[in-house]
C-alpha cells in the first residue's frame, strides 16, 4: 500500500547519511538529483521564466545552497537566463556544495556575493525587476531565528518578487514544528526532496509554502516504508472502512452511548449524536443530567434514545453493569465540570470494557483530577481528542510548549495515558501507543466553528462501535470529518459553515471515499500534496 512518509529534520539527515554509507549514494548524487528534479518542475510550472527576464537564485548556507547551485546550472543548461546571489563567501562552502559552486564559476555564470541587503536592494531598483526567485538560502538547517543580512534579504525577496520557489522548505520555517523563526520566505511553490517534513504541514509555516511538490531523489524504496510518520491519504483511509453486510440489522453496526450535555450546553452532545448516526452506528443512546433532558429532547434526532444520569453519584456504581450493552462510549461534549462528573469518568474508565472516546470536558476532568492511570490500565481502546489548550492541561505545560513541539507533546500524552491521542488543528496529528503517527492535512477555515470537535468525537465513537480499532477509527474519523467539511465549504462557503453543515455532508463524504477503491497508485516521482 502506498504511503507518503513524513520526516523530522534529523530523520532526513540520518537517511541521507545511511544512503551514503550503506549504498554509496553520496551527497553529490543526491544534490544532483534534487537540483535536476527541481529545475524540471520550475520549467514546467513557469514555462516563460528566464527567457526574457532573469531567474534570480539565492544561495545561503549548507546543502540548501548546493541544491540552489545545481538548479542554477540545470536552468542555464536549458537556455534560461540565471543570476545567482550567494549570501556567504564562496570559499566558505564545503563538500558537494563547494563542488557545485566551482562548476558555476567555471561556467562563468553570473555570481554575486551579497554582504548586506542594500546591494540587493540596489539591484532590484532597476527599471525592470525580475519576476521569479529561487530560495536556497537555508532550508531545514536553520538554527535559531534569522538575523542580519539573511533576515533583510528574505524581507526584500518577499517584497519584490511575484513568484518564489523554495527548495526543500521556505527559509525561516522550522521543518519540525512549522514555526516561523524571525521571518520566512513567502513561497508560491515549495519543492521538497526525499520526504516532506512536519513543518510543511503545520501552521503557521504551512501558510508560507504555497503549493507543495515532493520529489524522489533516488533514495532506496525501503526508506519510504521504514518510518513511523505518514501523511493520512484517501487510499489509506478507504481501505480501513469495514464493508457492510446488506443483510445485516441495526445491532450489527453497534450501539454507541453518548454522555454529555449540561444546562445551556446541550447542543454539543446533540451534534455529536447526529454525527454518530450519520457515520453509520446502528443505535445511539444519549445520557445527560436530569435538568438538561428537557431541552436536549427537543434537539435530538428522533432515532436517538435517552438515559437520565442519576442525581447522586453514590448510585453510579449500580449502573456499571449496564454499560455492557453498549459497543462504544463517547463522553465529554457539553458535559460541564460538575463534581459528580469526576465519579462518572472514574466508573467509565474503571468498569467499562469497551472503547471510549474522551473529548472536551472529559479531558479537562481527566487533567484536573490526574486520572491518567485509569486510562493506562484499560485494555480496551481509549481515544483522546484534545486541541492544543486541552493538551497543555493534560500534560501540565503551557499551550505554547505544545505548539512549539507538537510531536513531542503527543509522545508524552501517549506515554502518560497509553491511549490513541489526536491533537486537533488545521493539521491534525494522530499518535498511537505503538508510536505510529499520521498527519491529516486538510486546512479549511470553515472547520474553525463551534461544534466541529463535537462532530468529530461522535464520528470516531460511531466507527469504534462498528468494530474499528482505536487507531483506525481515529484515522477514518478525522479524514472523513475533513472530507465532509470540504464538501460543506463548497456548498455554503467556509465563512458560512456551521457544524451542522459538516454532519449533513458525512454521507456524501462516504460516497467520495468509496470511489477511491480501484484507483491506480499515486506516482512516486513527483506528488502534488
Amino acid at each position: 500500500m502506498y504511503q507518503l512518509r513524513i520526516c523530522t529534520n534529523e530523520e532526513m539527515r540520518r537517511l541521507d547519511k545511511t544512503a551514503e554509507t550503506e549504498m554509496g549514494i553520496g551527497p553529490v548524487l543526491l544534490m544532483e538529483n534534487a537540483g535536476r528534479a527541481a529545475s524540471e518542475i520550475i520549467v514546467r510550472e513557469y514555462p516563460g521564466a528566464g527567457i526574457e527576464d532573469e531567474i534570480i537564485v539565492f544561495a545561503g548556507k549548507g546543502n540548501n545552497a548546493g541544491d540552489a547551485f545545481v538548479v542554477a546550472r540545470q536552468l542555464l543548461g536549458l537556455g534560461r537566463k540565471v543570476r545567482v546571489f550567494h549570501l556567504v563567501p564562496g570559499n566558505e562552502y564545503k563538500g558537494a556544495t563547494a563542488e557545485n559552486f566551482k562548476i558555476l564559476q567555471r561556467m562563468k555564470a553570473k555570481l554575486a556575493h551579497i554582504t548586506e541587503a542594500q546591494e540587493l536592494e540596489a539591484f532590484l531598483g532597476q527599471a525592470r525587476p525580475p519576476v521569479l526567485a529561487i530560495d536556497g538560502i537555508i532550508g531545514t538547517g536553520l538554527k535559531g531565528d534569522l538575523e542580519g543580512h539573511f533576515y533583510d534579504v528574505v524581507e526584500l525577496i518577499n517584497q519584490n518578487f511575484e513568484e518564489i520557489v523554495s527548495l526543500d522548505i521556505p527559509t525561516g520555517v522550522s521543518g519540525d514544528s512549522g514555526q516561523v523563526q524571525g521571518t520566512a520566505i513567502q513561497a508560491t511553490l515549495t519543492i521538497s526532496f526525499g520526504f516532506p517534513r512536519l513543518g510543511h504541514f503545520l501552521p503557521p509555516g504551512a501558510n508560507y509554502r504555497g503549493k507543495l511538490v515532493n520529489v524522489d531523489i533516488s533514495l532506496p524504496h525501503r526508506f519510504s516504508i521504514e518510518g513511523n510518520k505518514f501523511l493520512l491519504q484517501a487510499k489509506t483511509v478507504a481501505r480501513k472502512i469495514v464493508r457492510r453486510d446488506r443483510y445485516a440489522h441495526k445491532n450489527t453496526f453497534g450501539h454507541v452511548l453518548m454522555i454529555g450535555g449540561s444546562a445551556g450546553r446541550t447542543g454539543a452532545i446533540s451534534m455529536a449524536t447526529r454525527a454518530a448516526l450519520r457515520t453509520g452506528t446502528g443505535l445511539a443512546t444519549v445520557a445527560s443530567w436530569s435538568e438538561s433532558m428537557g431541552s436536549l429532547m427537543a434537539q435530538l434526532p428522533e432515532e436517538a434514545m435517552t438515559l437520565t444520569i442519576p442525581e447522586h453519584e453514590k448510585n453510579y456504581d449500580r449502573y456499571a453493569d449496564q454499560l455492557k450493552q453498549f459497543s462504544a462510549v463517547v463522553v465529554g461534549p457539553g458535559m460541564g465540570n460538575r463534581p459528580e462528573a469526576k465519579r462518572l469518568i472514574e466508573i467509565l474508565l474503571g468498569y467499562y470494557q469497551g472503547p471510549i472516546v474522551l473529548d472536551a470536558d472529559a479531558l479537562n476532568i481527566l487533567s484536573e483530577h490526574q486520572l491518567h492511570s485509569l486510562c493506562q490500565n484499560r485494555k480496551a481502546p481509549t481515544v483522546l481528542t484534545p486541541h492544543p489548550g486541552e493538551m497543555a492541561r493534560l500534560l501540565g505545560c503551557k499551550k505554547d510548549d505544545v505548539i512549539r513541539d507538537p510531536l513531542g507533546s503527543l509522545k508524552k500524552a501517549v506515554d502518560l495515558t497509553h491511549s490513541v491521542v489526536l491533537l486537533k488543528g488545521a493539521a491534525t496529528l494522530l499518535f498511537s501507543p505503538d508510536e505510529v503517527m499520521y498527519l491529516n492535512h486538510f486546512p479549511n477555515s470553515g472547520m474553525a466553528t463551534a461544534g466541529s470537535g463535537d462532530v468529530l468525537a461522535g464520528m470516531i465513537g460511531a466507527l469504534l462501535a462498528q468494530g474499528l480499532s482505536g487507531f483506525d477509527a481515529a484515522q477514518v474519523g478525522v479524514y472523513l470529518h475533513s472530507l465532509a467539511g470540504a464538501r460543506a465549504a463548497r456548498k455554503v462557503s467556509p465563512r458560512g459553515m456551521m457544524a451542522g453543515d459538516i454532519i449533513r455532508c458525512i454521507p456524501g463524504a462516504y460516497l467520495e471515499l468509496q470511489k477511491v477503491y480501484g484507483e491506480e497508485e499515486e506516482p512516486r516521482m513527483a506528488k502534488l500534496l
